[in-house]
């Protein structure tokens, strides 16, 4: 299920890194159908969540004022169900009743003076109101019947003086403190009108680049340099749980934020978010290339591609937050509601742009009402869409809420009922291997969290479970440990002494060819002794044997490819159902392979002494710690966690330095190089592989192009003559 529906996403994952016109594989037009996205931004179909019950066009017949809604800004929704709607082109706000019936319209009055371009409300559950009055640089506390309480200007503070006060969203906590966006933070003020704090400011990080232009700029020069800032906030709520909800244009941490007491984000971060191990070569061409691969490389909050697979980074306008904690967000250029629960999972995504019911021009503010029920408004169509939930989130969010309480017995049953109504439903899998860990059934946790590929829960589960094994068969896998240790070191004392005298007798021999066993043992000996493995292939470059490159080529394929599915789950780079076997061995022999005209282009320029076969052979020698290295580990691997995940991403890394240095001191002792001008010619030779795979990558794309104009033109004659 969780395999195959990935299939598409794993092969055109591959595809995009160097043909564009592919981007659209990860968003498909879907208008107002219902969704979840994964890791891989593959858009999975679930039931309806949510249905359009009605829309508030205007503020019917009350009295003789204007009836239609003119760029309204914000909507607020009540204690008890009734629904505010700032109306800033009209400068009024409208309090309306949970039918939809205007109650009461205020400008202001004579005491505060009239509203100017307002933006933002809160309503405290007395019936208080707290408005943003953009337009006037204020903030007004009215009473329930919008009358004057009192004005909240600029707090005096060494932190605000000189900056302007333009208040635009606000939220009232219950101890009477006001947190108001105030670019890339947020001021608190107390009851008194007075200066508490900026709160919740990102943190703008370390940058070297401009530490060294500070180091060497003039006076002059450093005051140009812009001043680096942290990422602007969007809107804020409060939950019932005091916590202070928030969006902002942050990509580094996430755009969806929970900030305590302190202003520290406690929701889920992408930095903690990964998925498996990294790996250096594979890292730098699928996250570094293209925009669109970091996206989809893990977790993100909304979607990285609209609907026509064009890239785009989200802006959150709004955020609502019911009183179970189930978190709903509009996001702005693509029209989309994205909801997700307290641990940041995302429960569904609906809506889109368009003018259809359950669809939006420009989305602008969004709440909730007691009932579940969403209240969305959009700025552009001057309206307000209700959404009503259905039977199927509801059981999403009750089973989602149980969990939370600690009610596990109960949250299993619901989340059973969930995916009695669909089975592919990611989430419901994940809850069920939750209660399972809870109630102490650690392998039903596992298989249930492997099916839905979730590694966090699972290695939760398999590190309890390996204790309980460990604990019940202690003596036996102490003697199976020590068994393995010998059986190891055995063999590696072996393959050490023969690769010597592999090593020796090609030195020695300057008649005879290399055979294809010598050859291997040799490749082993490089490992240990690269510099001696080098010097012999220069002294007797005759002799070497071309079946060995290309064996080892082989070998290293099969042993990426036997990774792949040996590997264990929470350690895998890659799932089996992702793994396209042409893009594995590009990903494994697109540097090694491309070494070779480069190199021998660079050396051919400067002296070198080195002719296509030694540098094949070299090259593919130095896929040798690849080998030696992911064989046993990946086996390894089955007895290690995510939790270890540090201390095995060592292991892949020592791999690709090994291939690294094999490269270079082949390099320097083939053709005879200083030190300095190996370096060099280093250098020269990773330019030319840019080069390679820049050239390779415009034919494929061009092949790419000229096969779709093909199938169009076909197309065309089929419709128009057939």
């Amino acid at each position: 299920m969780k395999s195959l529906k990935r299939i598409g996403a794993g092969l055109l994952a591959g595809l995009v890194l160097v043909m564009p016109v592919s981007m659209n594989a990860y968003a498909t037009s879907t208008g107002t159908q219902n969704y979840v996205t994964g890791d891989d931004s593959y858009r999975m179909p679930i039931p309806q969540c949510y249905n359009v019950v009605d829309t508030i066009n205007n503020i019917g017949s009350y009295e003789d004022e204007d009836r239609y809604f003119k760029n309204p800004q914000d909507i607020f929704v009540d204690s008890y169900d009734n629904i505010y709607i700032v109306d800033t082109g009209n400068d009024r706000v409208i309090k309306m009743n949970s039918s939809m019936e205007t109650l009461a319209i205020f400008y202001g009055d004579e005491e505060s003076g009239k509203f100017n371009d307002p933006e933002g409300i809160f309503v405290e559950d007395d019936g208080d109101m707290y408005l943003a009055d953009t337009g006037n640089k204020r903030i007004l506390h009215l009473s329930p019947e919008g009358k004057f309480v009192e004005q909240f200007n600029n707090p005096d503070s060494e932190l605000t003086s000189g900056a302007a006060f333009n208040p635009s969203k606000l939220v009232v906590s219950p101890t009477g403190y006001m947190y108001v966006i105030r670019g890339e933070n947020i001021m608190a003020i107390d009851g008194s009108g007075g200066f508490s704090g900026l709160y919740g400011q990102t943190d703008i990080g370390y940058d070297l680049t401009e530490m060294i232009l500070r180091m060497v700029a003039s006076e002059e020069q450093k005051r140009s340099i812009a001043k680096r800032t942290a990422s602007s906030y969007i809107n804020l709520t409060m939950g019932k749980d005091g916590m202070i909800y928030a969006t902002s244009m942050e990509r580094e941490e996430g755009e969806i934020k929970k900030l305590n007491s302190i202003g520290t984000n406690v929701y889920r971060k992408y930095k903690t978010v990964g998925n498996s191990i990294s790996n250096p070569i594979t890292d730098f061409i699928e996250n570094k290339l293209l925009k669109s691969v970091v996206a989809s490389n893990s977790f993100k909050f909304g979607e990285y591609f609209d609907d026509d697979g064009m890239y785009m980074e989200p802006i959150f306008r709004d955020i609502a937050v019911d009183d179970d904690g189930i978190v709903t967000v509009i996001e702005e250029q693509n029209g989309k509601v994205y909801q997700y629960d307290q641990e940041g999972n995302m429960l569904v995504a609906f809506g889109g742009l368009g003018e259809s019911a359950g669809t939006f021009t420009r989305p602008a503010a969004i709440d909730v009402d007691s009932k579940g029920n969403l209240y969305i408004l959009d700025r552009i169509n001057a309206n307000v869409q209700i959404f009503e939930p259905t039977e199927f989130i509801l059981l999403v969010h009750q089973a989602t809420t149980r969990y939370g309480e600690g009610d596990y017995a109960n949250s299993f049953v619901l989340w059973q009922q969930v995916l009695d109504i669909d089975e592919n439903y990611d989430l419901a899998h994940v809850g069920i291997a939750k209660t399972y860990y809870k109630q102490g059934e650690f392998k039903l946790s596992m298989d249930e969290s492997k099916l839905v590929g979730n590694r966090d829960v699972y290695t939760q589960a398999f590190d309890e479970y390996s204790y309980v094994v460990l604990r019940r068969h202690f003596v036996l896998i102490l003697f199976l440990a020590l068994a393995i240790i010998v059986g190891l070191y055995l063999l590696v004392t072996w393959l050490i002494r023969t690769s010597k005298k592999a090593y020796w007798n090609f030195l020695s021999n300057k008649t005879k060819k290399m055979g294809i066993i010598q050859g291997l043992k040799y490749a082993f000996h490089t490992i240990l002794h690269p510099i001696d493995a080098m010097e012999g292939i220069r002294y007797n470059k005759a002799n070497i044997n071309m079946a060995v490159p290309f064996l080892l080529f082989l070998i290293a394929y099969v042993v990426r490819i036997a990774y792949i599915y040996i590997v264990h789950f929470p350690l895998a780079s890659i799932e089996v159902a992702d793994a396209n076997l042409v893009f594995e061995a590009v990903k494994l022999l697109i540097v090694p392979i491309s070494w070779i005209p480069a190199s021998f282009a660079a050396t051919s320029i400067s002296d070198g002494e080195t002719k296509f076969p030694e540098i094949t052979f070299t090259s593919a020698l130095s896929l040798a710690p690849y080998i030696v290295i992911n064989l046993p580990l990946m086996f390894l691997s089955n007895i290690w966690s995510k939790s270890q995940q540090s201390w095995y991403g060592v292991f892949s890394v020592l791999a690709y330095i090994g291939m690294f240095l094999i490269l270079f001191i082949a390099m320097m002792v083939l053709n005879n190089y200083t030190l300095k001008k190996t370096i060099g010619m280093m250098i020269v030779s990773a330019g030319m592989m840019l080069v390679i795979w820049l050239v390779l990558g415009l034919v494929y794309v061009l092949t790419g192009r000229m096969i779709q104009f093909v199938f169009t033109i076909l197309n065309e004659f089929k419709l128009n003559f057939l």
